[in-house]
């Protein structure tokens, strides 16, 4: 390696005819590095003044046996069509491949290419921030509690309100949703019934809640019929309609609440993407 970090060239084969998707990996690669202090260009042909060239992707990459760097080729969509596959195969005699998944990985080493000449980096999205997730809750409460609507109280209290909006329809929320407001609550409440806005809440929410346990709500039965997630307590006609998510005590409903924020690629951005690039370039560097 010719410095503590090495020159990055991303050969970018669809710059010169299209700027679809491996052009945003391409550009976003080199913005990253750049942040990250490593000296990086793009252009549709290797450079062998660069310590690294990457190829995105891998189907049109020739050895030249005058570059003394590394080659590195994004592998992805060779969905087993087998001039690709020998493509592939024929690119990793001198070349190492990045796999965008395990499965990938798995089934060109399976088909016979060298274990060591593939490794697995997750692809990378764009970090756009998620929109909030809406649950509604189409009820009345009274001042005996049986609607155990307490639970909600409790509730928002675990959440972050960042994520999650509300729309409340029905009456004796008012005094309930004051302080919660003031908190962050993000709610749209309204204490009337009223058919429209009621079809407008189940168009346009994600999931129904109810923390009855009176035999069943109605705004259950609808929501499943307009194909909400319900989340409810399994008893009465609910156990006949099968609810998405059940609970019956409080510590129930906040576990469903902390699966439900759960985002599965939150950490998939393009920072730890460049930066797992790195720490494979740096290795294969090291092997020179």
């Amino acid at each position: 390696m010719k410095s503590k970090n090495p020159s990055v060239h991303i050969v970018n084969y669809e710059a010169s005819f299209n700027n679809g998707i491996l052009t945003k990996f391409s550009e976003r690669m080199k913005a990253h590095l750049g942040m990250l202090g490593v000296p990086a260009t793009i252009s549709d042909k290797p450079d062998t003044k660069a310590d690294i060239n990457h190829h995105v992707n891998y189907l049109p990459y020739k050895h030249n046996p005058k570059y003394k760097g590394v080659d590195t080729l994004m592998v992805t969509h060779f969905l087993g069509v087998q001039s690709k596959l020998e493509a592939l195969r024929e690119g990793l005699k001198t070349a190492h491949g990045v796999c965008m998944s395990s499965q990938m990985k798995d089934e060109l080493v399976n088909s016979g290419m060298p274990e060591d000449t593939l490794s697995i980096i997750l692809p990378a999205h764009d970090v756009i921030p998620r929109r909030h997730q809406v649950v509604c809750i189409l009820t009345n409460v009274y001042p005996d509690g049986c609607k155990r609507e307490e639970m909600f109280t409790a509730l928002f209290k675990t959440l972050d309100p960042n994520k999650w909006a509300f729309r409340i329809m029905g009456s004796g929320w008012h005094d309930i949703l004051v302080p919660l407001v003031a908190e962050g609550l993000q709610v749209d409440y309204f204490a009337n019934f009223d058919k429209d806005i009621h079809k407008q809440i189940l168009d346009s929410s994600d999931y129904c809640l109810y923390f009855g346990q009176d035999e069943g709500s109605m705004a259950i039965l609808d929501a499943a019929q307009a194909g909400l997630k319900t989340i409810s307590t399994p008893q009465g006609f609910h156990l006949d309609i099968g609810l998405d998510y059940e609970f019956n005590t409080q510590e129930e409903l906040e576990d469903i609440f902390r699966g439900l924020n759960h985002n599965p690629v939150e950490r998939w951005g393009w920072e730890p993407y460049v930066k797992a690039h790195l720490t494979l370039w740096e290795k294969l560097c090291s092997k020179k």
